[in-house]
């Protein structure tokens, strides 16, 4: 039997209100100070730069072929970023959820920073060949780019 449109109207509209609850609940009405964004693009040029150079130096290799990987296939490269950021976010959650899976949800968490600057670093060297000054919204395409390539070969090791 179908319910009245009343009642299912009445839901739906409890629903939206409760999902924005906590959007509402979450405001900050205190001014806290925040970094400029000069400071917060200086830092993250430097841990890019500190962690890029590491990276060449150590393995060079390793850079050279993900590079390579970046310009002959960008499309997986950004896909593969994007499933590996958001997929392990959501991944990580879930297993947070349980005391046992929190044991595992912590390192994965650590482990998801790492690939992220490492993949940030990959993409800052590769970035630096290409264009100097870049906005957010494009370092976020490059940076998973980056993050793409190295969740990848992450993937085809364990395979």
């Amino acid at each position: 039997m179908v319910p009245p449109r009343t009642s299912q109207t009445a839901l739906l509209s409890l629903l939206g209100v409760l999902a924005l609850a906590g959007t509402a609940a979450a405001q900050n009405f205190e001014s806290a100070p925040q970094l400029s964004p000069m400071f917060r693009a200086g830092g993250s040029f430097l841990i890019d730069l500190v962690v890029g150079g590491i990276l060449v130096a150590a393995a060079p290799s390793y850079t050279r072929d993900a590079i390579a990987e970046i310009r002959d296939d960008p499309d997986g490269s950004f896909l593969w970023g994007l499933g590996v950021s958001i997929g392990g976010v959501i991944v990580l959650v879930l297993l947070a959820i349980t005391i046992i899976g929190l044991l595992v949800a912590i390192p994965g968490f650590l482990a998801l920073v790492l690939l992220s600057i490492v993949g940030g670093a990959v993409s800052t060297v590769f970035l630096g060949a290409l264009v100097p000054i870049l906005g957010s919204v494009i370092l976020f395409v490059v940076d998973m780019l980056g993050l793409g390539v190295v969740g990848r070969n992450l993937v085809r090791s364990w395979v």
